[in-house]
């Protein structure tokens, strides 16, 4: 069977004239989306993935199986700017069909595609709500809002078909449980649908499709039967063709003599850059970061009469970075240089190269990056990979390895985040009464809460009704109504308000709007630590443009343009990422073999210049690894470097290197000890924890600990064998140190601040209005501090999940661990008189933390009598005088005696009389005066009057 038989005659005649014939993935896709079946799709870039999900829902308008007039498609992907680039690319095929059917004598409807997100104007919502679109795009957060609205639900109660794209980059963050339960949440308004995923990057599929599938749900809500939704699970066989160099430039000649400092990287890498550029129609560059985005720009343009590039990332306007992408696809711009913004495909036109200045974090990334160039069926991706440091040399060969022979990182989705299902919770209780049973047994419908316990539910729902509010922490009222005599549940007023300020599942920086002196036009986010140390008059670089800063207020910064002449590039702080284990092992497997090569001497003759074609380690390097010889000459120097100042081996998988350096940090006295374990900060971080803990219990004192994706820095305040040293964690030990010392950390703290965000306790107060970060910080502190004492406080329950599960790999560090026990991973020690080649980056990081650190406190209090701090210190002027008048007006309003304040529904003020416990006669009396009688009669059959005995 012919693949288009199943489609219109027309749509068939259509695809003909326009395609040579179905990719692979078309091919074998589009049967089962024909049959209806839930479909998995992971195909290379370009290989027609987005035409094979809309193309068999666009034949059933055609054909006339669906009518137009109803939303019946929904796409969701995690990227606005993508999907503002779906819309405009639906429209060629659409407006190319009707052209054909129209020629062929038959009618075609109107098929209107519409994006709704968080920029989507008020009024154009307002016309979707009138007019559904046949085809609704949007993001993640965008659809948990509809769904959070009676107006937002009434548009999605004819889905046939949802699309979710780009899954691999939220499947294993809580932003992928936010939107999966929002997609099986429309199970119930729209009945069951068809299920459509697609990636570019993933390599245990069946994880994901069970993920994507989720339960179908039958029975009573007291003893539901769950049915797995079955999801066609299809990869593509066409293998996506790479041409990868890992380059490094050979260090420029410098005069010992010279009194001017050598160039930086930046400087040396431009005029290669520029020479890509020029010898290319389009390129684009990718970096780890918006700062270095903004001053790789600087560089490449500077001394340029016209601009070569462009900045693109995620803190300028969206206006900005579409008529980047803009000027790139109509040619009338070079280059591009990029942060994971342009990641994904967003479509710039045709890319001759991608450059990735620095090893992006993980190989999918990598995958993703690479593959924006030849973003066509067939076409080879090419790529070049400049480290900004020989160290860098090291995942750049790894990862472009992995690239070629296709081995991805698994991913799994985060189970049970309590902290979403607050926001889940809240969400679906704004729109309805819900029973308590039924509304469990919607969660569990979603593959992340399948597994939920009632119990962690219901500390949830008790928590956003109020259980623990007693500590009169404002940010512990109750935003739901908890009836516990019907076992009903609804939001309370003001609740899908805080939804609305901060609901999803990012956390909130408070960035600064950067805004145009004279329109008032947003130019993008500053970081607020970067505006405090702001000026007036200061010049910032961004979007490729220098900006005066003329005035800055609590949300926004204001500037007008100047000149190129300098460059002075805004910070943005962000935590550094944790490498995964399957990318560390890889390095340490790379380093393995490159250790027995250079032991053996293979590196000395293809170094010293000879030829040698039959070397094994610089056919791998330069062949397999794709590194040029310069590149790999660099490599070979930088290794061999490191194993002559250690005099040890190399670390690598099967090899821990103990470190000490005769000098701290800074070259300051004292002894630092670099353990280059090469595990990656998802195993570091918490074993940098347990050691810290473990020497705290045996010496009775604090241990500096800085942990790396590489290895473990301490500052040792006495001296210790290195047999004796590792033996303070083993493997059985670990989770007794973890639960001692994590709430101690200041990442644990950092957590419970995200965790706290997205469960709606710690929130905007007004839309508008940005929330400083150093103030959620306190606020968040605050919380944490009144709640360590509640046994069983679900957001601190998620904090713990969050660090354990989510960001560290503890059966990955418990397997290195036994390891090291068993004598499979051995270690050398060694002593330098300052940090190693490998140690050297870690050292920089540890003194760059410690500067910027501020003060702590310690962990006793003193024992300073409080008779004298009082005598010193304190007096009565200190304390503010309130006016009698201003108090009463408060008690009135407090105790919602004020007109106005009075509650209006009698669930409204069955509530309040719980936040009482118990309201006085007189109290009462004058409260239900301002109450309509229907309301304080129907609020009284669950309420009891108490009367004291005399004398009580």
């Amino acid at each position: 069977m012919d693949h288009l038989d199943p489609f219109h005659p027309l749509v068939r005649n259509w695809f003909a004239q326009h395609f040579p014939g179905p990719t692979d993935i078309q091919a074998r896709a589009w049967p089962a989306i024909a049959r209806g079946e839930h479909v998995l799709i992971t195909a290379p870039t370009g290989s027609g993935k987005t035409l094979t999900a809309f193309l068999w829902a666009i034949n059933q308008w055609a054909s006339g199986a669906w009518e137009a007039g109803a939303t019946r498609v929904l796409y969701v992907s995690p990227l606005k700017a993508l999907n503002s680039d779906i819309r405009r690319n639906l429209e060629t095929p659409l407006a190319q069909l009707a052209g054909h059917f129209e020629t062929a004598g038959e009618s075609f409807p109107v098929i209107r595609a519409a994006t709704r997100s968080g920029d989507t104007p008020q009024s154009q919502r307002r016309r979707m709500i009138l007019h559904p679109p046949e085809i609704l795009i949007t993001t993640p957060e965008s659809l948990n809002l509809m769904l959070s609205s009676q107006s937002g639900r009434s548009m999605l109660t004819q889905v046939s078909t949802v699309i979710l794209d780009e899954i691999h980059s939220v499947l294993a963050t809580k932003r992928g449980t936010h939107l999966i339960t929002a997609v099986d949440r429309l199970v119930p308004l729209a009945g069951e649908f068809q299920r459509i995923a697609l990636s570019a990057t993933l390599s245990d599929m069946e994880t994901v499709a069970d993920f994507v599938g989720g339960y179908a749900r039958s029975g009573p809500a007291q003893a539901p039967v769950y049915t797995p939704r079955r999801v066609h699970s299809i990869r593509s066989r066409q293998d996506k063709a790479y041409e990868i160099q890992v380059c490094f430039p050979e260090p420029p000649e410098t005069d010992a003599d010279a009194v001017e400092p050598p160039p930086s990287v930046w400087d040396t890498l431009a005029p290669i850059f520029r020479e890509r550029v020029s010898a290319n129609r389009s390129t684009l560059f990718f970096t780890n970061g918006r700062r270095l985005c903004e001053k790789l720009t600087f560089k490449i343009n500077q001394g340029l009469e016209f601009p070569l590039a462009f900045s693109h990332h995620g803190s300028l306007a969206k206006s900005l970075r579409r008529e980047v992408e803009a000027q790139l696809k109509q040619g009338k711009l070079k280059a591009i240089v990029a942060t994971s913004s342009l990641e994904m495909g967003i479509d710039i036109g045709s890319l001759d190269e991608v450059v990735l200045v620095q090893a992006p974090p993980t190989v999918s990334a990598a995958v993703q990056r690479l593959g924006r160039a030849g973003h066509q069926v067939s076409a080879v991706s090419r790529g070049r990979i400049f480290p900004a440091h020989a160290a860098d040399l090291i995942p750049s060969a790894v990862l472009a390895r992995a690239v070629t022979s296709g081995v991805v990182e698994k991913m799994a989705p985060v189970r049970a985040p309590l902290d979403v299902l607050a926001q889940v919770l809240i969400s679906c209780a704004g729109t309805e009464i819900w029973e308590l049973d039924d509304l469990f047994a919607l969660i569990r419908t979603s593959w992340p809460y399948h597994d939920l316990s009632r119990e962690h539910f219901d500390l949830v729902v008790e928590m956003l009704a109020g259980k623990y509010s007693t500590t009169r922490v404002r940010e512990l009222s109750p935003r739901l109504s908890l009836d516990r005599l019907d076992q009903t549940v609804t939001a309370r007023k003001g609740a899908l308000h805080a939804l609305y300020m901060s609901g999803g599942t990012i956390p909130d920086r408070g960035y600064f709007k950067l805004r145009h002196q004279e329109t008032g036009a947003i130019i993008g986010e500053l970081d607020e630590e970067y505006v405090w140390e702001a000026k007036t008059g200061q010049i910032a670089t961004l979007g490729s443009r220098n900006w005066r800063i003329q005035r800055i207020t609590h949300n926004d910064v204001f500037v007008l343009p100047v000149g190129q002449r300098q460059m002075d590039t805004p910070f943005w702080l962000g935590e550094a990422m944790n490498r995964d284990f399957h990318f560390s092992r890889a390095l340490g497997d790379f380093l393995e073999q490159a250790d027995a090569w250079l032991a053996a001497g293979e590196h000395k003759s293809w170094m010293a210049g000879e030829p040698d074609p039959d070397n094994p380690m610089l056919t791998a390097w330069t062949g397999d690894h794709c590194l040029t010889r310069p590149a790999a000459r660099a490599l070979a120097e930088f290794l061999d470097r490191q194993r002559r100042q250690t005099q040890v081996a190399l670390p690598h998988r099967r090899h821990l290197v103990l470190e000490y350096v005769n000098t701290g940090p800074g070259g300051v006295p004292g002894t630092m000890l670099v353990i280059h374990t090469l595990w990656g900060g998802r195993v570091n971080r918490p074993f940098a924890l347990a050691l810290e803990r473990a020497w705290f219990l045996k010496f009775k004192e604090k241990l500096e600990v800085f942990p790396g994706n590489d290895a473990v820095v301490l500052q040792l305040p006495r001296k210790m064998d290195p047999e004796d040293f590792l033996a303070l964690v083993p493997p059985g030990r670990v989770e007794e140190l973890l639960r001692a010392q994590l709430e101690q950390s200041a990442f644990f703290a950092a957590r419970f601040r995200e965790c706290a965000g997205r469960a709606l306790l710690v929130t905007r107060q007004r839309m508008n209005q940005r929330m400083p970060l150093w103030m959620t910080r306190l606020r968040s502190q605050k919380l944490m501090e009144n709640v360590l004492a509640f046994p069983d406080f679900p957001i601190l329950l998620e904090s713990w999940r969050s660090c354990l599960q989510d960001e560290f790999d503890l059966p990955a560090l418990d397997q290195v661990l036994g390891e090291l026990e068993s004598g499979a991973v051995t270690w050398s020690a060694c002593r330098t008189g300052r940090p190693s080649p490998f140690a050297a980056a870690m050292a920089w990081d540890q003194v760059n933390q410690y500067m910027y650190q501020r003060d702590l406190p310690g962990s006793r209090v003193s024992s300073l009598g409080n008779d004298l701090i009082q005598q010193a210190v304190f007096s009565q002027s200190l304390r503010p005088l309130i006016p009698p008048a201003v108090v009463a007006e408060f008690e009135t309003k407090r105790r919602r005696l004020a007109p106005g304040y009075a509650p209006d529904q009698a669930r409204e003020l069955v509530d309040w009389v719980k936040d009482r416990l118990a309201i006085p006669p007189a109290e009462w009396a004058a409260l239900t005066a301002e109450i309509p009688d229907a309301v304080v009669a129907e609020a009284e059959g669950k309420l009891a009057r108490l009367t004291p005995r005399p004398g009580h």
